[in-house]
């Protein structure tokens, strides 16, 4: 099958013609070149290096200095070919933090919008780290980036609501995952009811939960903060199927 690659932003797409519009960067079939084929194992292959924040092939000798797409450096590339298909001792030792990476690729994570409000204003953000702790009590953590503008908001007010996306709602991960409410209303166009606790609940989550942080189980893990907090009230809303952060990252390109 043919490999077409945007010369904007290197997205690569297969098929006999190239995309009519970059999955990437938006622009036309115009911006796109065949690449030759790939030469035999025989021969020698290109290496191929993908970007672990979003997806990106680089291919080459070195991964680029900067992705052309998200912007990170080269040490958040890994090496394609350093999958393997059985672990051997030569390949523990060679093991790098971009492989250490890639393998954090492989566990589960659901995607959530966690939210809050702080003086009437109300803010929320995509996470991937909200997972169950105990039952008796019913408690649940989150870890947000201390630079968030919802980490403040909870840090201050210490409630939350957890909105469970479905699968369909790439749409909601857009709006909450890729801009600071510093900048923009996230909820400006987004049906939300009020919880119990005064966080908004989207309306059409697939369960929700409600929380008030313990203030004592606040746990400093560096660029983030572990919040452990009781539940204080939750519903399943729509039986449907989970949003993954694997299936995100499988089909982003695609929705």
């Amino acid at each position: 099958m043919k490999k077409w690659r945007c010369k904007v932003c290197g997205y690569i797409h297969e098929g006999d013609t190239p995309p009519d519009v970059c999955p990437v960067c938006g622009v036309g079939p115009e911006e796109f070149e065949l690449l030759a084929a790939e030469p035999s194992p025989a021969a020698g292959r290109t290496k191929r290096w993908k970007c672990t924040v979003c997806d990106y092939i680089h291919q080459g000798e070195e991964p680029p200095e900067v992705c052309p797409v998200c912007g990170v450096g080269r040490e958040m590339f890994v090496l394609l070919e350093d999958v393997i298909q059985q672990l051997t001792a030569a390949s523990v030792q060679n093991s790098t933090e971009g492989t250490s990476r890639a393998a954090l690729d492989k566990i589960s994570y659901g995607l959530y919008v966690v939210s809050s409000i702080k003086d009437g204003k109300l803010n929320g953000q995509i996470s991937n780290t909200v997972f169950q702790l105990t039952d008796p009590p019913l408690r649940i953590a989150v870890c947000l980036n201390k630079k968030n503008l919802t980490h403040e908001y909870i840090s201050e007010t210490g409630c939350f609501t957890v909105s469970v996306l479905g699968q369909e709602q790439f749409d909601m991960v857009r709006n909450f995952g890729y801009r600071s409410g510093r900048v923009a209303d996230k909820f400006a166009d987004v049906s939300y009811v009020t919880g119990k606790n005064g966080c908004p609940i989207l309306c059409n989550c697939m369960a929700y939960l409600e929380a008030r942080v313990i203030p004592d189980k606040i746990l400093d893990v560096g660029s983030h903060h572990l919040f452990v907090a009781d539940v204080t009230s939750g519903m399943v809303v729509a039986d449907r199927t989970a949003l993954t952060y694997e299936y995100f990252r499988s089909n982003k390109q695609k929705k």
